[in-house]
């Protein structure tokens, strides 16, 4: 039986499904915005379940209708033109004031770009390097920071690299690290990835590391290119001393903060386990 559109019954209508994405998308902005982003599906799926039931459907019920949706691209269009129109009056809203005052210690924030290195890499069969690691000693880093990376990257089909990936590590002076990376892909086409990565632990920093691109094994056959890289440190400088207080109260012992080289042993190309809280993010930007 079908519905007067052509909805199979139970298929969500246009207007509620509309909806529903647009509190969906407020949900991610939200758990973005909170670092939560980073975490395992079952630490999110509380918020998106409240989501659910505010509109008194289930997930199966969701699940259901975004398929059928999917399956009729000219339909699904018109509800995105929708869910788009109202996402952007609402950021229009915000940026205007209207759901609570501006906060004067946000506006205070400023961006320090903190990439020291190249910002193009191209990987071919002769190239000396098969990875690209980097890591940047203490700058002042502190608690409360949010690091920013962002770059372009392409990966050719014939690239031989297998489970390529691109990580981004907070390292704490106590050997402590979190750490969240994204799956890279060789399909040709050019991706912009960007990670937005709080540091939440009251510990003191001792670098921030990672790869721009990395992988499990390969064959000897690369072709690959990094482009317009970029590592910003977004900090509130009004703030520093007091967190710098803060950190020193939760983690009194004084470390080293030199940084160290090949920050993770390796055998045939096989990375060793760490001390790592992996926080897989959910698709790349």
């Amino acid at each position: 039986m079908s519905a007067c559109d052509g909805r199979p019954r139970g298929v969500l209508d246009q207007s509620d499904m509309t909806k529903i994405l647009v509190d969906m998308h407020k949900t991610e902005a939200l758990l973005a915005e909170k670092g939560l982003s980073y975490g395992s599906y079952s630490s999110k799926a509380p918020y998106y379940n409240f989501v659910l039931k505010k509109y008194g459907i289930t997930q199966a019920q969701f699940d259901s209708s975004l398929v059928w949706y999917t399956k009729n691209p000219k339909k699904f269009g018109r509800i995105y033109d929708d869910v788009t129109v109202q996402l952007t009056k609402f950021q229009k809203e915000i940026k205007g004031g209207k759901y609570h005052a501006v906060d004067t210690l946000e506006l205070a924030k400023i961006k320090v770009n903190i990439w020291p290195k190249k910002m193009k890499y191209v990987m071919t069969k002769d190239s000396a390097r098969t990875h690209l690691d980097f890591e940047i000693p203490n700058q002042s880093f502190m608690y409360g920071d949010t690091y920013i990376l962002k770059f372009l990257l392409r990966i050719a089909p014939e690239d031989s690299s297998v489970r390529q990936r691109v990580v981004l590590r907070i390292n704490y002076a106590n050997g402590k690290v979190d750490s969240v990376y994204k799956t890279a892909y060789h399909d040709s086409l050019l991706r912009r990835y960007t990670f937005r990565f709080p540091a939440i632990r009251k510990l003191k920093i001792k670098s921030i590391s990672g790869q721009l691109l990395g992988s499990s094994a390969y064959k000897g056959k690369l072709h690959a290119t990094v482009d317009s890289i970029a590592l910003f440190r977004q900090f509130n400088p009004v703030l520093q001393d007091s967190l710098r207080k803060m950190v020193q109260k939760a983690d009194p012992k004084e470390y080293s903060l030199e940084p160290t080289p090949n920050h993770a042993p390796t055998i045939r190309g096989k990375q060793l386990p760490l001390n790592v809280t992996d926080r897989k993010l959910v698709r790349p930007l």
